[in-house]
């Protein structure tokens, strides 16, 4: 989708009829402008991110519902109840997976080891969020292999083909996919324990006066749950959908980003030494770097992340919307309410006017211009904006400034059709095909997703 946008825009311009009834618009300060507006909703699209047919943060159509779940749930993902969950998001994130780096570099008669990151940034993630929304492990990193990516992904793999084929006769669909059923129902199944050990747990809690030792995670949140103003709590079958959706939306993608963060540092070895000395020269080697740290003394990190969000986002596609009543002017077209307006989210994170030399990845432009952070539209923007974005910059940071720190890194000597040297059409580093981070990976991406890492 995000090749097919830009396709459209080098040939039509920043805004174009793309069906009868709907338009794209390409402008970053326009889609600000327009996602900005509280009366513009989500089109019926969204009914693919409801993975149990309930509607969910995400896939509210209606913004007064929507804004009933953002009251329930949006104190819980603001950093300062995040706080309150550090010890987890650190233990289960970057010391996970210096634990398994480190295991590897001691067995290794060179003091090297190769780590495909990709796999294990996401078994990571999914670890974080296997605890904080469902109150237990799945999997330790050190423990598993890629058999534990595997299963993420044919999850993510079955809820996404799953949706596209929402017109289809249900027999049809399952016999489509009956070959990954399992590993919905397997995750499915988790949620529903999950939920009833939680619930035994407050229980027994209550009846001995211990309500102070209830755990601080996502999934107690959820429970607990309240809208302010219509004093309204989610059912179970809500507490389910949303746990479904924390899954999708905060495993692979925080994961991916940080992947891609690592691949672009090794194209652009000037920002890798750049990266490097800044958190060296701040940190000791034996020391954590939490996020309040990273946030204080780690600009040019942040912006290599940020850089990421912005040339290869992971929500990268076309985002339908609804005109609202009364209409809309954009760039002097009147859009009669009703019109499904397309963000083109692939072409505002690359558009002329606001990033030169768009296709290259340069950090120091967030550096040189902290206004640009706003036009990063990959988390969305307005009402509607990811509740989880909190979440994913406290995993984002901390992974990447402490491995960067205590790691040195290289690409693999046979990874000949990637590198600094390696250039695209463009005149820059080639990146790795998106392909390589979907759901089903194709064997390539066991090879292009790999580094050599050393101690310093």
């Amino acid at each position: 989708m995000a090749h097919l946008g830009r396709w459209d825009h080098d040939k039509y311009g920043d805004i174009y009829v793309s069906t009868p009834n709907s338009v794209t618009i390409c402008d970053p300060a326009d889609i600000r402008a327009f996602m900005g507006n509280s009366a513009v909703s989500k089109a019926d699209y969204y009914r693919i991110l409801e993975f149990t047919e309930i509607e969910n943060t995400v896939s509210f159509r209606e913004n007064e519902i929507a804004s009933v779940r953002h009251r329930q749930v949006g104190p819980y993902f603001k950093p300062t109840h995040l706080a309150k969950m550090e010890d987890t998001i650190m233990d289960l994130g970057i010391m996970t997976i210096k634990k398994k780096w480190d295991t590897l570099i001691s067995s290794s008669p060179n003091g090297a080891a190769e780590v495909n990151y990709c796999n294990d940034f996401v078994i990571s993630a999914f670890g974080i969020i296997s605890t904080l929304v469902y109150g237990k492990k799945v999997k330790e990193l050190s423990k598993s292999d890629a058999a534990t990516a595997k299963w993420i992904d044919m999850t993510m793999m079955y809820l996404s083909v799953r949706a596209m084929f929402l017109l289809l006769p249900k027999f049809i669909v399952f016999l489509l996919l009956w070959p990954w059923e399992h590993y919905y129902h397997t995750l499915s199944n988790y949620i529903d324990e999950a939920i009833d050990t939680r619930k035994a747990l407050i229980k027994k809690l209550e009846d001995e006066n211990r309500l102070n030792d209830k755990p601080v995670d996502m999934l107690q949140a959820l429970m607990e749950a309240e809208d302010p103003e219509s004093k309204i709590r989610m059912t179970r079958e809500q507490i389910h959908g949303e746990c479904m959706l924390m899954m999708h939306a905060g495993s692979d993608t925080t994961s991916h980003t940080i992947a891609w963060t690592v691949h672009l540092l090794m194209l652009y070895p000037e920002h890798y030494k750049r990266a490097v000395a800044e958190v060296r020269s701040v940190f000791a080697p034996d020391h954590i770097i939490t996020y309040k740290e990273c946030r204080a003394h780690l600009p040019f990190i942040e912006a290599c992340i940020y850089e990421s969000l912005r040339l290869v986002p992971v929500t990268g596609g076309l985002l339908p919307r609804v005109v609202p009543k009364g209409g809309t002017m954009i760039k002097g077209h009147y859009l009669p309410e009703g019109t499904i307006a397309f963000v083109n989210i692939a072409v505002a994170n690359h558009h002329k006017t606001f990033w030169d030399n768009p296709h290259e990845y340069d950090p120091t432009r967030f550096l040189h211009n902290k206004e640009l952070q706003h036009y990063i539209l990959t988390f969305s923007y307005g009402k509607r904006t990811c509740p989880g974005r909190s979440l994913a910059w406290w995993e984002m940071l901390t992974v990447l400034s402490n491995i960067l720190k205590d790691y040195d890194f290289h690409m693999p000597k046979d990874l000949t059709h990637l590198g600094p040297h390696v250039l695209n059409k463009y005149g820059f580093p080639k990146t790795m095909d998106f392909k390589q981070y979907i759901a089903v990976k194709p064997v390539n991406s066991e090879r292009d997703c790999r580094i050599i890492i050393t101690r310093p």
